[in-house]
């Protein structure tokens, strides 16, 4: 039964049903009202469109919003699809800019309601190993903008907080990194130095616990940073990013301009909605790179990264899967 029928309707198409009422476009037009006049035709709604009046959004704004439903649209159509046992390559996705007024606004109506009722679900057709094709260069590249940005605010959202220990809680233990990058572990209540943690390498910088301070916050400059040729036997910039963004005692500002770095990133793909091996639920992306494929699974609430995985597709390790996982991170000033 449709939800139509449930509420007691014919269970037509709601569009044949406003015309069934005779709120044609040609009636409308006859009575010498637009189809706003109509829709607004009873008493105190000047009052209510007046107090509903607000600034139109940017352009960068809507293009942002129209990439979220679009996200949402394929992932939709994919579920669908493969619930129909058609699989995904065998639909065609409209894009939301494509769609009549009408259904741009019905779509943008329901967008809304999802966030304003904080029940946004980052995901993506497909599984990650190909991305769909679009007229902006892929469901999945858009995607992975859009929540790289979204936690950079949600990441400059975050209180600052100082301690003279960055603690790390991790399912085999924690660890304590001093100011001074001293490294500890800590095993059956006693904590054991092991040594000077490596810098953090972001492209050509070596960066220690105070040069995190002095690294830019500028999202463009990150980006150029990450972008820049790297040193020898560097790793990737995605895993450069996620590994200060997971690892390191940076500051809100300096975290959300990571974030928003990673969104100009190429070939970073969104994945969607997991559990990383502890059941935790996040939002996970994807980052191949020559001979592996990395995967960082994110808290889309706190920004706060749940798990790294890092998978070789190639050579004498192929198939190789090595988990880091954070149960939780913090400033403390004591070890233990």
């Amino acid at each position: 039964m449709s939800p139509y029928d449930a509420m007691g309707r014919t269970g037509m198409n709601p569009y044949d049903e406003v015309e069934q009422t005779g709120m044609r476009t040609h009636g409308v037009k006859e009575s010498g009202m637009d189809e706003r006049g109509t829709l607004l035709d009873f008493p105190g709604a000047d009052e209510l469109a007046s107090a509903g009046q607000v600034e139109q959004p940017s352009a960068q704004a809507l293009s942002d919003a129209l990439a979220r439903v679009e996200t949402a649209v394929a992932v939709a159509v994919a579920v669908a699809a493969e619930a129909a046992g058609h699989g995904t390559g065998a639909v065609a996705v409209t894009p939301v800019r494509r769609l009549s007024p009408r259904r741009r606004i019905l779509v943008g109506m329901f967008t809304a309601a999802a966030v304003a009722a904080g029940a946004v679900t980052y995901a993506n057709a497909g599984d990650g190993s190909a991305a769909p094709t679009g007229p902006q260069g892929g469901t999945q590249a858009a995607g992975a903008s859009v929540f790289l940005n979204d936690m950079s605010t949600v990441a400059a959202s975050q209180s600052v907080t100082t301690g003279k220990y960055w603690k790390t809680h991790t399912p085999i233990g924690d660890t304590y990194l001093s100011q001074s990058m001293d490294f500890y572990v800590t095993n059956g209540g006693k904590a054991y130095k092991k040594g000077r943690r490596p810098d953090w390498a972001f492209g050509p910088k070596d960066v220690d616990w105070k040069g995190l301070d002095q690294l830019t916050t500028d999202p463009a400059k990150l980006l150029q940073l990450l972008q820049a040729p790297p040193k020898a036997k560097a790793i990737a910039p995605f895993d450069q990013a996620t590994a200060l963004l997971g690892d390191a005692p940076a500051s809100p500002k300096l975290r959300a301009g990571v974030f928003k770095a990673m969104a100009g990133l190429k070939g970073v793909k969104l994945v969607g909605s997991v559990k990383d091996s502890t059941g935790r639920g996040g939002t996970a992306l994807e980052f191949q790179e020559a001979k592996s494929l990395g995967r960082v699974t994110v808290d889309p609430k706190t920004s706060a990264i749940l798990e790294y995985t890092f998978t070789w597709t190639s050579g004498p390790s192929k198939g190789k899967v090595t988990h880091h996982t954070i149960l939780s991170m913090g400033f403390t000033d004591k070890i233990g």
